[in-house]
């Protein structure tokens, strides 16, 4: 029987098992990082990563984003990575992976202004045959890369004087075959306008705010759509939304949004995968946490663009997990545990002090007012700044008791407080969803700053909790010691 028994139990065991994997949902994860000592070597850790060999190869300055902003699409139809050099010499990183890669041809995006001749020498020392794409400035090279994509699906329009804007639709762009075209803030170039009106394209998109790209420029344009946001970051979530159902989210990019030259080697990457390139900052913009908790699901490899400097291991967790803690300053850390003692502090006023509606045990306890008696009111006016074990806690301590369930408190005077909103924040350091803070707090007893009442370190711990910070603890405060002054003791 106890044989039998086993074997059914291992048959089910083993049924488990073979269901289980289908029931599992895939999630995403940290792939990897392409991220050299410098922005050259970068570029070239991206570029390993796409290509084993290519013919082509795009070469565009690592010292100004200007000439290079339009390059993805030309990478694009020529399947050729985006590498960077400087000014007056080929750097050693791209000169290697040029070498590694068997480039024979190299466009050249800029003019002597961006990229020398010198450089251009030497490439072609190294057989390969060099076509530079240059206009006298900024507004006609990006004209000088469209006319060099040959059929072109669509155009797309970002002010030249900013990056970030170019970089957010560069893979999409490249992905669907548009030219990156550059423009001022009011007017399209006559030469830009002239090569427009001599092609034919049916759907335009303008990339920015009216403060970037103007309506002159818009009426300038054929079935216009502007992708807009107050910032680069809702920008970038705007352009995401956008082209949400034409991308795959196998591979989702990440990079820096502060400085160029990381997204831009990577958009051709992006685009070859037909994937989202994100833009990231010191912290999430809302709009963008939002893109990526939209299609979240989708995600299956992170790829980080650069090193962890630029974009950190905390924001690519949070990427992954697709929880996102969003960033507290040292006075919101303040004055949250400030509105939190003082809810402690309150909680006193809350109470009868009727002699006859009093329960006495060592000390006298207080019926508490309508709007907090039970355990449910309490734990809900603790928990607007406490977290959720701290107003259990609190709850279940020795300031209450508990009589036919209306709560009691005792009667008390919670004492001097530290001057929290005064104080120094002298450390804060912060792992996943809970945050230390160190306080240099003077006490309310004395006048502040006294030397008979010198500060005090107190340490604290917030908790990000339900989409909110809260305080969860505190190791130099009443909050853990009820044996209160001037305790309310009727039988006195």
């Amino acid at each position: 029987m106890y044989k039998k028994f086993l074997s059914i139990v291992a048959i089910f065991i083993l049924s488990i098992l073979l269901i289980l994997p289908n029931q599992i949902v895939d999630s995403a994860s940290f792939n990897q990082r392409l991220a050299g000592q410098t922005r050259y070597e970068t570029a070239a850790k991206i570029a390993q990563e796409g290509w084993t060999s290519s013919n082509y190869a795009v070469v565009a300055s690592g010292e100004g984003f200007a000439d290079a902003l339009s390059a993805a699409p030309l990478a694009k139809k020529y399947n050729a990575p985006i590498l960077l050099t400087g000014k007056n010499t080929l750097d050693s990183n791209t000169k290697s992976e040029l070498q590694s890669l068997g480039v024979k041809n190299v466009f050249l995006i800029g003019g002597t202004g961006s990229i020398s001749d010198n450089v251009k020498s030497e490439l072609g020392s190294m057989n390969i045959t060099v076509t530079r794409i240059s206009g006298k400035d900024r507004f006609e090279t990006s004209l000088e890369v469209a006319k060099n994509l040959g059929d072109i699906n669509g155009i797309v329009v970002t002010n030249a004087y900013g990056f970030a804007d170019a970089l957010s639709i560069a893979p999409i762009a490249a992905d669907q075959g548009m030219a990156v075209i550059l423009t001022s803030s009011d007017s399209l170039s006559s030469d830009i306008q002239t090569f427009l009106n001599s092609i034919n394209y049916s759907k335009s998109y303008i990339i920015g705010g009216t403060g970037v790209v103007g309506h002159s420029v818009a009426s300038q344009l054929k079935n216009v759509t502007r992708l807009s946001g107050a910032s680069r970051y809702e920008t970038n979530a705007a352009v995401l939304k956008q082209f949400a159902d034409n991308l795959s989210y196998d591979k989702v990019y990440v990079a820096s949004g502060e400085n160029y030259p990381d997204a831009l080697s990577g958009s051709v990457l992006a685009a070859s995968n037909n994937s989202p390139l994100i833009l990231v900052g010191n912290s999430f913009d809302p709009s963008v946490i939002s893109s990526i908790q939209a299609q979240h699901d989708k995600y299956n490899d992170v790829v980080v663009l650069g090193g962890a400097a630029v974009v950190s291991d905390a924001l690519i967790n949070d990427i992954v997990s697709g929880v996102f803690i969003p960033s507290i300053s040292d006075e919101e850390i303040k004055k949250l545990i400030y509105n939190a003692d003082q809810a402690y502090v309150k909680i006193h006023l809350l109470a009868s002090y009727d002699k006859n509606d009093a329960i006495y045990t060592d000390n006298a306890y207080y019926k508490l007012k309508d709007n907090v008696n039970t355990y449910d009111k309490l734990f809900k006016y603790y928990n607007v700044y406490f977290s959720e074990k701290k107003s259990n806690y609190f709850i279940n301590s020795g300031l209450f008791v508990n009589s036919n369930n209306t709560f009691y408190i005792l009667g008390c005077d919670p004492g001097a407080r530290s001057l929290i909103l005064e104080a120094k924040l002298e450390n804060k350091t912060i792992d996943k969803n809970k945050m230390n803070v160190t306080l240099l707090c003077y006490n309310e007893e004395g006048v502040f700053p006294n030397e008979e009442y010198p500060p005090e370190y107190e340490n604290y711990t917030l908790i990000y909790e339900d989409g909110r910070w809260v305080v969860d603890d505190c190791d130099n405060s009443d909050w853990n010691d009820f044996n209160y002054r001037d305790n309310h003791n009727l039988n006195q």
